[in-house]
């Protein structure tokens, strides 16, 4: 073993590890669950709507219609999508904050685009329930 591949290793495996542990550490318990058809996370708490999911299909890109329940706060549905999507390279270029108009009586929304695509989330509540529609579509 050479010491140039030695000084690699004793570098990056302390790194490797620590590393590791921030990513452990930044999720949180039960954070793994994503939508079925979306590359997003489903925050803790919302389950996934599966008889209200389309997918299809194009040549320019994927549209894909999502639904999730929870009795969660609407507002706390809306800040973590707002710190999740911008960690999973999605860049948010309106909100309910900036003058997005939301629609079909959402109390709270996002527009976000990464690559060629677009992603709209929507939160409306009722009943003390909230309803996250995500919206993918190509740009």
């Amino acid at each position: 073993m050479t010491i140039s591949r030695l000084l690699k290793i004793i570098i990056l495996t302390p790194l490797w590890l620590v590393f590791s542990c921030f990513v452990a550490l930044a999720a949180p318990l039960g954070s793994d669950d994503m939508l079925n058809d979306l590359e997003i996370p489903l925050m803790v708490g919302l389950v996934e709507n599966l008889e209200e999911s389309m997918v299809f299909d194009s040549p320019e890109g994927s549209i894909v219609i999502a639904q999730a329940r929870g009795k969660i706060n609407p507002s706390k549905i809306y800040d973590y999508y707002r710190v999740v999507l911008p960690s999973l390279s999605w860049k948010i270029i309106k909100d309910s904050q900036n003058k997005l108009k939301c629609e079909d009586g959402a109390v709270y929304c996002l527009k976000a685009k990464r690559d060629q695509e677009n992603l709209i989330v929507s939160i409306k509540t009722a009943q003390k329930t909230s309803m996250v529609i995500y919206s993918l579509s190509p740009f």
